[in-house]
């Protein structure tokens, strides 16, 4: 019997009107842990998660806030081994102020910069990167585009190609794009709907209690006019996609005819991950994270 997961809400806390740092976040410190973290705490029976995160902000940080935009869900274990989800809310000050509590002996507000040199863990300095371009850019959406994982030889498969699934392998490869992909915050995941994409993202779907959304211009045989038009749909979020070398293929070249500035090799195996910055609707920036994301994800987690 797979373990209890554990159900945490917390924030992402802002305030404007800085202009020498821009947003300013804040950063709370935990004296049993000894760390730089962000508000959060586990979900109380009856509430919701984004009741929990309110409620949990303003007990550990003594701030009255608003929720606005939903940063996305991370999934970690505890010392415990037990798998946590925690999902955040960009939120800002409308009152109060810090004392200091049993949970958080001291706070601090910094900038974008300050925040991700003081946080302790690197999925919250994800988070406050993804609110950073929130408030830089309303539309702002970051893509997670995810090839498929191994499914054999089509030409040894005798029933329809979209029916064709994973392999043993490709399902090892499916578990680790769970791992690597669930420790960054999550909206959505979509998925062409070929079964062999879904496949590759049911795992992380599962840790994040996130339901998987199909679409048929994730599918192997759209175009670049296709694929353009689709990305002028997403407004803001990060947003998992999963599917076929026949789509990233032609983005990528796109991107790289707009003079878009991609990092790493022009490199699509199955199972890889490229990672894209939205901003109206078109590719602004990007960089290939091969079979696992270019930044460590990790650290100690409480």
């Amino acid at each position: 019997m797979p373990p209890r997961i554990v159900r945490a809400a917390g924030g992402v806390v802002y305030r404007s009107g800085y202009p020498d740092t821009g947003p300013q976040f804040l950063v709370v410190h935990r004296n049993r842990y000894h760390d730089w973290s962000l508000p959060k705490g586990k979900i109380d029976r009856g509430e919701t998660f984004e009741e929990a995160a309110l409620r949990e902000v303003a007990e550990e940080t003594g701030l009255k806030c608003k929720t606005e935009d939903y940063l996305g869900g991370v999934t970690y274990p505890t010392q415990r081994d037990r798998p946590k989800l925690v999902r955040y809310w960009l939120m800002r000050v409308t009152a109060g102020n810090f004392l200091p509590n049993l949970e958080v002996d001291k706070v601090e507000w910094v900038g974008i910069n300050g925040a991700l040199s003081l946080l302790t863990y690197n999925r919250d300095a994800r988070l406050v990167e993804r609110a950073a371009a929130i408030l830089q850019n309303r539309t702002s959406t970051r893509l997670y585009v995810v090839r498929h994982g191994n499914a054999g030889v089509r030409s040894k498969w005798k029933g329809p190609d979209k029916k064709r699934p994973l392999t043993g392998k490709g399902r090892e490869q499916a578990s680790v794009v769970a791992d690597l992909l669930a420790r960054h915050p999550v909206t959505e995941i979509i998925s062409s709907k070929a079964v062999r994409c879904i496949q590759t993202v049911e795992p992380l779907a599962a840790s994040l209690e996130v339901e998987i959304a199909t679409a048929g211009r994730l599918n192997d045989d759209a175009t670049i006019d296709d694929i353009r038009q689709y990305l002028k749909d997403f407004k803001t979020g990060s947003v998992v996609l999963s599917t076929h070398r026949e789509w990233i293929e032609p983005l990528i070249r796109d991107a790289d005819k707009r003079k878009v500035p991609l990092r790493g090799t022009r490199r699509w195996p199955k199972a890889s991950i490229w990672v894209f910055d939205l901003a109206d609707g078109k590719v602004g920036a990007g960089y290939y994270a091969g079979r696992g994301l270019a930044q460590p994800v990790g650290g100690v987690v409480r």
